[in-house]
């Protein structure tokens, strides 16, 4: 694998799990919150994971 795939892959896990933070923040401070967030961060990390998926495979 290329450094530019890693790099890429790193970057997206930790932009996943900095964002899953702060919605488990957010979440904590307004827990009516919960249904929409959730469906929003499934989407979110879903899309982000196939790019990712999709830029590594069409790069190698």
């Amino acid at each position: 694998m290329s450094t530019t795939v890693l790099l890429l892959i790193l970057l997206l896990t930790v932009v996943t799990l900095l964002v899953g933070v702060g919605m488990l923040a957010l979440l904590l401070h307004r827990p009516t919150w919960c249904a929409p967030v959730a469906g929003a961060l499934a989407t979110m990390t879903l899309m982000a994971t196939t790019v990712g998926l999709l830029v590594a495979i069409t790069r190698t």
